[in-house]
């Protein structure tokens, strides 16, 4: 029920939502709906929230709607329903939901299930790229998204990446921007969190070096306030 009312509510600004194709350039595909079929995406079409999109090699597409644009650069896929500016308030509720749909399921004797559901991957014939390749092309879409100004969004979008695309978690300079996003934001908990998570992969020193002093600067400030 938590989940349903959460999802409710961040889904709310996304009806009706449209979004035009413009500056289309190379191999830019996209999906529509609960169909299979990847098509080739031209200049000017309208897409819907319930659309992905995909660019290959050399490929770039801007998605604009009331001035609003996002660009969508090589080797990068998107869903249009995840552009959208959010509140820090719907961001918090969104890695609520994510935190609720992660937690380990229980059997009837109390002890945690080893089945683990990470719903359904998008369909990547088109570009022709393994699952993995394309969950780094989802956080290249998100990584666009936070650097066209939408970055509460780019985190839900990342979230939902980490979690249909597990080999991503170990994917540790998309893990930093995302986690760096939250710290900016001043979600010092939940930054601290992905933070902790991220020593735990195989970091260059230049990494190590800067997780462990962000960790350090938030620590001094949750023992200030």
């Amino acid at each position: 029920m938590k989940i349903i009312l959460i999802l409710s509510m961040l889904t709310i600004s996304v009806i009706a939502q449209e979004y035009k194709a413009i500056n289309v350039k190379g191999d830019v595909q996209y999906q529509t709906g609960t169909s299979e079929k990847w098509l080739e995406l031209k200049e000017g079409a309208v897409l819907k929230s319930d659309a992905f999109v995909t660019t290959g090699e050399n490929s770039s597409v801007k998605l604009t709607q009331s001035g609003n644009t996002v660009t969508l650069n090589e080797l990068s896929a998107l869903s249009v329903g995840s552009i959208k500016k959010i509140s820090t308030d719907e961001l918090l509720l969104a890695l609520a939901m994510e935190d609720m749909i992660n937690a380990p399921k229980t059997n009837r004797k109390g002890s945690s299930s080893n089945t683990a559901t990470y719903g359904n991957k998008e369909n990547s014939k088109v570009v022709s790229v393994t699952s993995n390749d394309f969950g780094a092309m989802r956080l290249n879409g998100a990584v666009q998204l936070a650097k066209s100004g939408l970055k509460e969004s780019s985190v839900v979008f990342a979230k939902e990446t980490y979690r249909k695309y597990p080999d991503t978690k170990q994917m540790a300079k998309y893990r930093i921007f995302f986690a760096d996003i939250l710290n900016e934001k001043g979600l010092y908990d939940e930054a601290l969190g992905e933070y902790f998570e991220i020593e735990k992969l195989k970091l260059s020193n230049e990494e190590r070096i800067k997780v462990e002093s962000q960790v350090n600067a938030i620590n001094k400030i949750l023992l200030n306030n």
